[in-house]
């Protein structure tokens, strides 16, 4: 297949996105009924787009086709994020947050290196799910990022830009990316930029607050025709470590890059012939000028308060925070393989990021595209690995691995000797520690007994456990659960002992803090042991998968007091499968819901007393409990129905069917 029928196919599929975008604005034009006409104009210039794409052959014409889908779909993102800003207007992490706090702090004078940023919770309404929980218990609450992660938010407040001003920089540094990736790719890849970055997670991560965002375009440009840095001459020079000391500046993902792009630099010396210590000429020249842009901006806060500024910026390396994220540490958060010394995870995210090192010298030039997405191979293993360091790295990679010279380079043939002592050392490391990792176990072995739900809410407000003391010291346990793969806040000891000796048993009622703590019922969720070093983790408690569905689903007429109306309720499964089983009790409320408040109704179930409820029956053979309702009087608002089960060990309801309004006339 030639390159012009590839670009095509891929121009057409970021056609697609402009049509994709007006399906998603499509949902908002009843609130918001401008957003029609965008969407409407999306939707045509996707069409257009998609035959401009295969019938245009003038090449000017087609650029001007591209960009027209370029700056379509940027525009979809940005009357998206509008809408999400509008609909969702709190902060979805505590890392933006801080960053918008710690530039108003800085405009008022204050070192924001020196102040809680416990504040920001409360003024950008972060959930308390969107913390950084040490194992301690407590929530992090230092800025925890160099300068330019703030700096970036001033110029926007200082112009008045105060609400919302941490997602919307965050939306235009994604918009940007883009844009350079477009800019930096060869023209038959452009289109890559569009389908990629515009995948939901990124456009998740923007609006939702993960400020990875601001480093990836100036990381793109930072490490752009990398292999040709050594033949710029003059302000040139400055072009590339600019942009990567900026991009040190906002996060530490990016530090981890650098070692890379450096040893590249020395091999691709190596290739050339270079010897000695001129072999570092290249990479020290790029070297010392992206230090000095790095430690610009953070010179005033260095100078401020030192100790202050390092241990804001090693926070999130220093350790003691809750293990979380999507990679090797999911197997200790949900299987309880492994955990039970966390330090370990980190050692062996350095040990591998050895292998690699050592793996780029001894196969270059193969490795030679690979050198920016190293880093995430490394962070999989560390014990917060979560999913913005394993796939923000990708447009970077694209742009990196587009942009270099990819012919073979003639290297020093080097000696299998030469080759065993280079790998063999940090492979030996890495699989002591993976292997540390995974067979020092979890400390505490967590049971849930039993829990107590806040009923129709369907949460889960106490749990009962039983925990004993594997481990041969004496443990002082904070407990927590975790659903949806987030460690909410600590969770409070009812009763049960402040510490565990070696071998001791206990049982701890435990209460929620928050509402945003309590687990839903209808999805499972495991109670979290966190220890000084290790975390233990319950097997999950799953609610049984059994739910009611009621025929009909809705009566859609007004009945006559007086008249019965027959409703049955279906046991299924997970699947929606019948559950032909007898004997299973049924229970059906009835509730009015009226604009002043909660109305008790006074329809008979089943021949009960007037306004009973809940009214219960059993299950026949195939599953059905069935029902019949009487309305005794007349009212302006509806009565409502809605079925339940109940668990038969713990008494918690659960399995609630969809809800059945019924009008009673006269």
């Amino acid at each position: 297949m030639n390159s012009t029928i590839v670009s095509r196919c891929g121009w057409t599929a970021a056609s697609a996105l402009l049509i994709v975008w007006a399906f998603l604005l499509f949902g908002y034009s009843d609130s918001y009924p401008m957003v029609s006409a965008c969407e409407v104009v999306l939707g045509l210039l996707g069409i257009g787009s998609i035959l401009l794409t295969w019938t245009v052959e003038d090449a000017r014409l087609r650029r001007w086709v591209e960009l027209i889908i370029l700056g379509g779909t940027i525009v979809g993102f940005g009357v998206w994020c509008w809408i999400q800003i509008r609909v969702a207007p709190s902060y979805g992490t505590d890392e933006v947050a801080f960053d918008q706090y710690a530039a108003q702090l800085l405009l008022h004078g204050h070192n924001p290196y020196m102040a809680s940023m416990a504040p920001s919770f409360n003024i950008f309404h972060v959930s308390p799910n969107g913390f950084t929980f040490r194992l301690d218990g407590t929530a992090v609450t230092q800025l925890s990022y160099p300068s330019m992660s703030f700096l970036v938010y001033v110029p926007f407040l200082w112009l008045g830009l105060n609400i919302q001003a941490g997602i919307i920089v965050n939306c235009l540094a994604w918009a940007i990316a883009l844009v350079v990736g477009y800019a930096l790719l060869p023209r038959d890849l452009r289109w890559i930029v569009l389908v990629l970055g515009f995948m939901g997670l990124y456009v998740g991560f923007a609006v939702g607050g993960v400020t990875d965002a601001i480093y990836v375009p100036l990381l793109m440009v930072g490490i752009a025709k990398w292999d040709k840095y050594h033949l710029l001459e003059g302000w040139r020079r400055w072009i590339a470590p600019t942009a990567l000391g900026l991009a040190l500046g906002v996060k530490q993902t990016p530090w981890l890059v650098l070692p890379f792009v450096l040893t590249a630099m020395a091999l691709e010396s190596e290739a050339a012939g270079v010897r000695g210590m001129e072999l570092l000429r290249r990479p020290w020249g790029y070297l010392w000028r992206t230090v000095v842009i790095f430690i610009a901006p953070n010179v005033p806060f260095m100078i401020w308060n030192f100790h202050g500024w390092l241990h804001g910026v090693l926070t999130p390396i220093e350790g003691g925070i809750v293990p979380a994220g999507e990679g090797y540490i999911a197997l200790s958060n949900f299987l309880g393989l492994g955990g039970g010394n966390l330090t370990l995870y980190g050692l062996l995210g350095l040990g591998i990021l050895g292998v690699l090192v050592a793996a780029l010298i001894a196969t270059y030039p193969k490795a030679k595209p690979l050198i920016i997405f190293f880093p995430s191979i490394a962070l999989f293993f560390v014990a917060r690995s979560f999913a913005n360091y394993l796939t923000m790295l990708l447009l970077p990679l694209l742009v990196g691995a587009a942009s270099v010279d990819l012919s073979h380079l003639k290297l020093p043939r080097r000696s299998t000797k030469a080759l065993a002592l280079l790998l063999i050392p940090p492979v030996v490391f890495s699989a002591t520690m993976f292997v540390a990792t995974a067979a020092i176990g979890q400390p505490l072995s967590i049971q849930i007994q039993s829990v107590q739900t806040t009923g129709q809410l369907a949460t889960v407000i106490r749990v009962t456990v039983e925990v004993r003391n594997e481990s041969s010291s004496t443990q002082v346990p904070v407990f927590s659960t975790e659903s949806g793969g987030a460690i909410t806040a600590p969770w409070n000891i009812l009763t049960g002992p402040a510490t565990l000796q070696k071998g001791e048993t206990a049982v701890y009622e435990l209460g929620a803090p928050n509402f945003f703590a309590q687990p839903q019922l209808t999805s499972g969720f495991q109670v979290v042991g966190l220890t000084k070093e290790s975390m233990s983790v319950s097997a999950p408690f799953l609610a049984t998968n059994w739910h009611l569905e009621l025929t009909p689903e809705a009566v859609n007429m007004p009945v006559v007091i007086g008249v019965p109306v027959t409703v049955t309720a279906t046991v299924v499964d997970a699947t929606n499968q019948p559950v032909r089983r007898a004997g299973i009790g049924v229970y059906l409320g009835q509730v009015t819901y009226a604009q002043g408040g909660l109305v008790y109704s006074q329809a008979i179930i089943n021949a009960s007393n007037p306004g009973e409820t809940p009214v219960e029956a059993l299950t026949n053979q195939d599953g059905v409990a069935t029902f019949t309702i009487s309305g005794t009087q007349a009212a302006v608002d509806p009565v409502y129905f809605e079925a339940n089960l109940v668990n038969s060990s713990s008494d918690y309801p659960y399995g609630y069917s969809t809800i059945l309004p019924i009008q009673f006339v006269n």
